[in-house]
């Protein structure tokens, strides 16, 4: 029998969810990873999900939802993030949803409706598990980095999220001919304060940091989608220049007191890659490397101090 003091109960009536004082799902357990089937847009979906080693029913959890790029998999995700690392989480939920044929609405011609599936995956979390609905995040590589951009974008999942991490995203735009700098870059924000911090390689052939037309659609240069965000946000066009690692920076925006609202981690040697120092399915294709740094603990740092502010 667990026993739960009147200030935890208080914490669980206040900021939590449903699921709080249920045990685990059958077969589920702390520090493993289940497969999860559940019904979405008349379709059968699928999504992984990770108990944190020190998660507790009775003490709401913050959640990070993980999209994998376009031709990988759930599966694969959660080996290249490393975000169920216990070198780098041991207390955070991690949801990795599946891709209908492996990749994500924002792609040109793919016509799921993956809003809806994050809903529905964020309502059956959240009946389940003791979720903090103030600490839910997103992050993803490349199609999946595309879809977080997606997700900030959208009217009422904006307001759920609390802040967006994308990795080499593919952030396509519906117009030709294709102004990479000054591009349109459609988005509907249900407030003017999401945290967005972006990571990318001078050296991504895929995506390339520079924009360009890619499946009969614009890609926005890199400097220019952070740019949005940041006048999205409020926020001055100037930023401040942090060194990071060997040729890498951080590009901040700031206002006021509200420090790294905004803001790029640019490599300028790395390809289309997860940034990590050691080996991963990105850095050990030909032609790619290890990082001089790790883009997970600085994704994680970034969701610890920025979360959903409800006034």
């Amino acid at each position: 029998m667990q026993f739960t003091s009147v200030a935890a109960r208080t914490l669980i009536r206040d900021f939590a969810t449903g699921g709080c004082g249920r045990t685990l799902p059958a077969g589920q357990q702390n520090g493993n990873t289940a497969n999860v089937t559940i019904q979405s847009d008349s379709l059968t979906r699928s999504y992984l999900v990770f108990v944190p080693p020190h998660y507790n029913p009775y003490i709401p959890t913050s959640v990070i939802f993980s999209y994998h790029g376009g031709s990988r998999t759930a599966q694969s995700q959660q080996q290249l993030d490393q975000l169920t690392n216990p070198e780098f989480n041991t207390a955070s939920l991690v949801i990795y949803p599946q891709g209908v044929n492996n990749t994500w609405q924002g792609v040109p011609g793919i016509t799921t409706n993956d809003v809806l599936f994050t809903a529905d995956i964020l309502a059956d979390v959240e009946s389940r598990y003791c979720i903090d609905p103030h600490r839910v995040f997103v992050t993803g590589k490349s199609d999946g980095g595309g879809f977080c951009n997606v997700l900030a974008c959208d009217p009422n999942l904006s307001s759920r999220f609390a802040a967006f991490a994308p990795v080499s995203g593919a952030y396509y735009v519906d117009t030709l001919p294709c102004n990479a700098t000054t591009v349109n870059l459609p988005c509907s924000p249900s407030r003017h304060d999401i945290p967005m911090l972006a990571f990318h390689g001078g050296n991504d052939t895929t995506i390339s940091y520079n924009g360009g037309e890619r499946k009969d659609e614009c890609l926005p240069t890199i400097p220019h989608f952070i740019e949005e965000w940041a006048a999205r946000d409020l926020l001055s066009p100037k930023n401040t220049t942090i060194p990071i690692a060997n040729n890498t920076v951080l590009y901040r925006y700031d206002a006021g007191l509200e420090t790294g609202l905004v803001g790029l981690v640019y490599d300028a040697v790395i390809g289309h890659d997860w940034p990590s120092t050691a080996p991963n399915a990105d850095n050990q294709v030909a032609g790619h490397h290890l990082a001089s740094f790790n883009a997970t603990p600085i994704i994680l740092g970034f969701f610890a101090t920025h979360p959903l502010i409800v006034l």
